[in-house]
């Protein structure tokens, strides 16, 4: 695991406990980033001069939650969550500071027991401007279902129990 990991981002933003259960052929899929990649994920909680939150519906998510995803080997976790941004909503950001890390273990569901553990990086993030069609954000077809500004953090929020009082 890089050094970047678990306790290394981030050291003074407030931080939460996360347990993930996955499904033993996930677990194997994101294995390799989470041991011998980076194990660490940047999103950005996107604000525009009006206040509203920019949020995105991806394939994988029950709800709307933060743009954000993987920290590649050779960048930042501000660089990773501008990145994402950009990728997942077509706005660039300005990205401030650290607002939330979740620590998070990833639990095999068929086992009960921890493979591994990783870090979630938010960060507070600045941008304006018209977000596009789904179909033409991410990186792949479909990855992207839907993205929009919200006037206020919607009841279908992904993690909201966690996420929601930090947005």
């Amino acid at each position: 695991m890089s050094d970047n990991a678990l306790g290394g981002v981030a050291p003074d933003a407030p931080r939460e406990s996360q347990s993930i259960r996955i499904p033993a052929e996930r677990i194997e899929a994101l294995r390799e980033w989470a041991e011998t990649g980076t194990g660490l994920t940047a999103a950005a909680r996107v604000r525009d001069p009006d206040g509203r939150i920019a949020l995105v519906k991806t394939a994988w998510s029950d709800g709307w939650v933060l743009p954000g995803g993987a920290v590649e080997p050779d960048e930042s976790p501000p660089t990773a969550a501008a990145r994402e941004v950009r990728e997942e909503t077509g706005l660039d950001s300005s990205v401030g500071d650290p607002i939330l890390v979740f620590e998070q273990s990833y639990v095999d569901a068929e086992r009960g027991a921890v493979a591994f553990e990783a870090e979630y990086v938010v960060y507070a993030a600045r941008a304006a401007g018209r977000i596009p069609d789904a179909a033409d954000l991410g990186v792949s077809p479909d990855e992207i279902r839907a993205a929009r500004w919200f006037e206020a953090v919607p009841a279908e929020l992904h993690d909201g129990a966690l996420l929601r009082p930090y947005l």
